[in-house]
């Protein structure tokens, strides 16, 4: 196998990814009901707060602060996109 099949191959796995393969907690939850809605959008929020409070307790730190800033980075927007993605899937079938 060459690069190129390879390559291809990565391409199309990602192209035939759904909105659940990215965030996993609409598997678990339906966006159809409300209330598992609200438990998953809090879940999303308290994975950023989590984030928030770990840049501002650990950020000090002169080697380590940085690597918990840049985990706290992402944990922040892949949280932020998961509220958008559920409210957004809420939205399309109700």
């Amino acid at each position: 196998m060459d690069a190129k099949e390879m390559f291809e191959r990565i391409k199309n796995r990602i192209l035939d990814m759904g909105m659940d393969d990215y965030f996993p907690l609409m598997r678990k939850y339906s966006t159809d009901d409300p209330k598992e809605l609200c438990i998953m959008v809090g879940l999303y929020l308290a994975a950023a707060i989590l984030g928030v409070m770990i840049i501002f307790g650990l950020g000090w730190i002169p080697f380590i602060g940085v690597l918990f800033k840049i985990i706290s980075f992402v944990v922040i927007i892949y949280s932020v996109v998961g509220i958008f993605a559920a409210l957004l899937t809420f939205l399309k079938y109700n």
